[in-house]
């Protein structure tokens, strides 16, 4: 990893009108989900570590400052609510120049339970690399976050037309965007609504849904199970723990076809969070 210190900007002043509740306190992993990323961001190598709050009159804006705070962040709360993301960047930016300008800053939202240190160290790697580039993880087939930007580009934010957003600068400067795949698809998942936080739950309590056909889905006498094993493993693992956790399909199990989302899969397949699995036998049944 470089040696080379970039900081993190974490926006945390979201209104989470769709999941009806603050998602930087969500629980995951026994600690809130701001805490979650301001850790991810610590031992991936970023520091400081900036998260922009909700401001102190909001219920949630102590909470969130606190829950950060104790993760190793240093916390900005605004007098007024920022009204987007850009905004909160904005603030985290004036500071940062105030205090010296880096050589840019990884900017991470308070809101991607997929973030790891492996993929900041990823990241910041490939910036070390080609300086004045701008960082972009793809997961999924799609261009995520976090993202890292050069502090020239930082400081054109604040001119961009209000209605656009920081991606604008991506369009901008397409000869400066380099693009990093990551083998982490849950990376690109989003947190938006109850239902996205049971799928996040169920990912991190390593339970896997698989689908069912033909005899399979008649021996289960039901279109899904679910695996509890831990993620990633192999379709060879998976075979073994079907057997044991599900009696009825372990005739099949040593045989039968697995996709993994949506192809068919080696028993060296690596199964990761979030995938899609389905047991796929003959339609005769035999």
């Amino acid at each position: 990893m470089s040696s080379i210190t970039i900081p993190a900007i974490v926006p945390a002043a979201g209104k989470s009108r769709r999941m009806g509740r603050p998602k930087p306190l969500l629980p995951f992993d026994g600690q809130p989900l701001i805490g979650r990323v301001v850790t991810a961001l610590r031992l991936g190598g970023a520091s400081p570590v900036l998260v922009v709050t909700p401001p102190a009159q909001a219920a949630e804006g102590p909470p969130i400052a606190e829950a950060a705070r104790q993760a190793g962040a240093a916390v900005i709360t605004p007098a007024h609510w920022p009204a987007e993301m850009r905004e909160s960047a904005e603030i985290a930016i004036e500071q940062l120049g105030r205090d010296g300008p880096p050589s840019g800053f990884i900017l991470a939202p308070g809101d991607i339970p997929g973030i790891t240190p492996e993929i900041v160290r990823w990241l910041l790697e490939r910036s070390a690399k080609a300086p004045g580039s701008i960082v972009i993880p793809r997961a999924a087939g799609r261009r995520t976050h976090p993202i890292v930007l050069p502090w020239d580009l930082a400081r054109q934010i604040p001119t961009l037309p209000r209605h656009q957003g920081i991606n604008a600068l991506m369009t901008a400067h397409p000869e400066r965007v380099i693009e990093i795949e990551v083998a982490h698809p849950e990376l690109a998942d989003e947190l938006n609504t109850p239902e996205d936080l049971e799928r996040w739950r169920r990912r991190l309590r390593s339970v896997l849904t698989i689908r069912l056909f033909a005899v399979a889905r008649e021996r289960a006498g039901r279109a899904e199970i679910e695996i509890n094993l831990p993620l990633p493993t192999t379709v060879a693992e998976l075979r073994l723990v079907l057997a044991l956790q599900h009696p009825e399909l372990a005739a099949l199990a040593p045989s039968v076809s697995i996709a993994v989302d949506s192809e068919y899969a080696t028993d060296a397949t690596l199964i990761l969070p979030g995938a899609q699995v389905a047991l796929i036998p003959p339609v005769s049944g035999g």
